[in-house]
């Protein structure tokens, strides 16, 4: 790498820093942000998922958020700065695929979409830096395929779809494509890879599987996900826009419409993009090299990714490998002359990049120009809650630190106990107070279940819980049209509290219970 190169890339590194970090402690996510961090900290306090509390995403980000907690104690900071270097990480990794088959000028476009996209809405989920060790595979897929192997091994442990969909993408690339003289297919690289990956995936998932035990690690990392989860989880595709539609005047459109829609449409327009890109790419499929084919083809499994669940927060992957693919596209429309679709496709493949990338910065704007509240909590560090979220939460951590002592109990339950598809896991670890149950994931189709509400009942009897919070926003209740909008008919909790607990307590959608006096 030249020192002309390598100074571009540290720019455009910082640059992502600066974009994605801006106002990077503003806001908090009460059920995502919550339930990583209440992982994290379980695992600190020596609890092991799938055998200790009930966890069905794979290990890597909740042992990685333990780690930043045992350094750093507890803290709602540290998995932030690590989103924005993952984030600016993701960004420079775009460009340099982009740049393989794309024009400088056209990468550097390709980056401004990756980043804009990652950057908001940000979160302490596991994509990130799955996307930052997937794209680096891809990378190094012909030059390093032990190293781009060992990459996707350690990518399943933090997003097992991700890690099993990369391997079968680099496993295509290298068996389709030819080698490098042309001709000598890759049967050595193809081996080196899939060994290194299963090898990779292997050492990270022993120690956990093997202290959890082999069955309850099937049921929550393989079975759940795969004939469970969609059920409860998987949205319709937003084709028709029902929001709200304020066209009285250009104001209140742009103040009340205009980021609703285009937001709407955000799915549609990547689905648009990535057909147009794979098109340009099957155009000319005959000189398509291992990497650009294993990158087709991960694009198709991050399309899943957002299929599984269309909402704002499953955009961000399918965005990146869109701009990818899109750059490509756009940059070798000469190549594609001879067919007459070639101009189409690039325009198509453009306005997909720049709308994508025009949500994003609007998004990034609106978000830094949100109003904010400090949070009275020093687990905080100076991160402030949005509006939406800020309605009686300070007074709720005031009483609950004034009437529990450190390490006392504390439950968080929803607004009803037989539908839920949000929750608050996030209280406990502002509150700084444990949970007696297994359960921080307000999970649809298991704390809805009479057997784990039994269960929940016999915990908060056990630790003689005295709080319990009472999270009653319409949002863990919302009328999502899948299985988990529809009440499973189970009230044990509620019934529980009905009997053994009185309300002392509401401010805003918090409603505290203490246990009655026997």
């Amino acid at each position: 790498m030249s020192r002309t190169t390598g100074l571009r890339l540290a720019l455009l590194f910082a640059a992502g820093v600066v974009i994605s970090g801006v106002g990077v402690r503003h806001g908090i996510q009460p059920n995502d942000e919550g339930l990583m961090l209440q992982a994290a900290r379980r695992i600190a306090d020596g609890q092991v998922p799938y055998r200790d509390f009930w966890w069905f995403y794979p290990p890597g980000q909740a042992y990685l958020l333990a780690g930043l907690q045992e350094v750093f104690g507890p803290s709602l900071v540290p998995w932030r700065v690590l989103r924005v270097l993952c984030d600016a990480g993701v960004g420079v990794l775009a460009y340099l695929l982009a740049l393989r088959a794309a024009s400088p000028r056209l990468a550097l476009g390709a980056w401004a979409v990756a980043i804009l996209a990652m950057a908001t809405p940000s979160g302490p989920h596991p994509f990130p830096p799955t996307l930052v060790l997937c794209l680096g595979a891809l990378l190094l897929v012909t030059r390093h395929p032990v190293w781009a192997g060992a990459l996707c091994g350690a990518a399943a442990a933090w997003r097992l779809e991700f890690g099993a969909g990369l391997g079968l993408a680099v496993v295509l690339g290298l068996a389709l494509a030819p080698g490098g003289d042309g001709a000598r297919p890759r049967g050595r690289e193809l081996i080196r890879f899939v060994v290194a990956a299963v090898g990779a995936g292997v050492v990270l998932y022993a120690p956990v599987v093997i202290a959890a035990g082999l069955r309850p690690s099937w049921d929550l990392l393989i079975h759940y996900p795969l004939f469970e989860f969609a059920d409860y989880q998987r949205l319709p595709f937003p084709l028709t826009y029902d929001g709200p539609l304020n066209v009285d005047s250009p104001g209140g459109f742009v103040s009340d419409t205009l980021e609703n829609l285009l937001l709407f449409y955000v799915p549609l327009v990547l689905v648009i993009g990535l057909a147009a890109s794979l098109v340009a790419l099957a155009l000319r499929w005959r000189r398509l090299d291992a990497v650009e084919i294993a990158t087709a083809v991960f694009a198709i499994v991050m399309l899943q990714y957002l299929l599984a669940r269309t909402d704002e927060f499953h955009t961000a992957p399918l965005a990146v490998m869109v701009a990818i693919l899109g750059a490509w596209a756009i940059s070798r429309r000469a190549d594609l002359l001879r067919a007459r679709a070639a101009v189409p496709i690039a325009a198509t493949c453009a306005l997909a990049l720049a709308y994508v990338a025009i949500v994003g910065a609007d998004r990034r704007v609106r978000a830094l120009t949100a109003p904010t509240t400090a949070i009275a909590s020093p687990v905080a560090d100076g991160v402030r809650a949005g509006r939406a979220h800020d309605d009686g939460l300070n007074d709720t951590l005031r009483f609950l630190r004034s009437r529990t002592r450190p390490g006392e109990p504390i439950y968080v339950a929803t607004r009803r106990s037989d539908l839920v598809t949000a929750g608050h896991p996030l209280l406990y670890v502002l509150a700084d107070r444990p949970n007696p149950t297994a359960y921080d994931i307000q999970a649809p189709g298991v704390v809805t279940s009479a057997p784990v509400q039994r269960e929940i009942v016999e915990d908060l009897r056990r630790a003689n819980v005295r709080y319990v919070v009472r999270y009653t926003d319409p949002v863990t209740a919302a009328p999502e049209p899948n299985r988990a909008g529809e009440s499973t008919g189970v009230r044990i909790l509620d019934d529980e509290l009905a009997r053994a607990y009185a309300p002392v307590r509401r401010y805003g959608p918090f409603v505290i219970y203490e246990r009655l006096r026997p």
